[in-house]
């Protein structure tokens, strides 16, 4: 099975990704991390990755596809994939249909979790403060806000006109009471029965 999770920023998607990881028994790729082990291990990607991110670059869509690719190939078949943090645009999931279609699977459900706006903005806000981010100002926060928003939420159209499952769940409250609704949102998605305690997996 793979899987997306989507979520603007301060949404709370790392964290449930997490969950869903050890809850479902996936393997969680994010793609902060799949360039810092591809720069850390020294492939050929990684390495012209890690030149981009040491200038401070963007890493172009041409290179994060590759890199992305490289790790699914090397992911042991029949294993269920959580992506995280791809494809971000349109551009991108369509190289990501392809790359999966050559492997003979695709994307079976997206999770896309909502938030309001001036509740993401008060948690970066947060966290920032917290974290000494001194560069997450209030300015920088309603960019990538406005960068979500313009490239990355129109994915979800992209699958939905594909006719794979995409639940929308709201984001607020704890992490266990977002996990409940994202659960008992995929099993309907995969018209699967409701989740009960102690069932396991989805």
């Amino acid at each position: 099975m793979i899987g997306l999770i989507f979520g603007p920023p301060g949404s709370g998607k790392g964290t449930q990704a997490s969950r869903l990881e050890r809850e479902f028994d996936m393997a969680h790729l994010s793609t902060g991390e799949i360039l810092r082990s591809e720069a850390a291990h020294g492939s050929p990607v990684g390495k012209e990755a890690a030149r981009i991110m040491a200038a401070g670059d963007l890493v172009p869509d041409d290179l994060i596809d590759r890199i992305v690719e490289s790790r699914l190939r090397r992911i042991e078949p029949g294993t269920s994939v959580l992506l995280d943090g791809f494809p971000r645009t349109i551009k991108q999931a369509q190289a990501l249909d392809r790359m999966l279609a050559k492997l003979g699977r695709n994307v079976d459900f997206v999770v896309a979790l909502d938030v309001p706006e001036p509740l993401l903005v008060d948690r970066l806000l947060h966290r920032a403060a917290v974290e000494g981010r001194a560069d997450d100002t209030r300015e920088a926060i309603m960019e990538r806000m406005h960068e979500y928003h313009s490239r990355t939420a129109p994915v979800l159209d992209h699958y939905r006109r594909s006719g794979v499952p995409v639940a929308e769940v709201s984001g607020v409250g704890d992490v266990d009471e977002v996990l409940d609704r994202v659960r008992n949102a995929l099993r309907g998605a995969l018209h699967l029965p409701r989740y009960k305690p102690g069932a396991g997996g989805i």
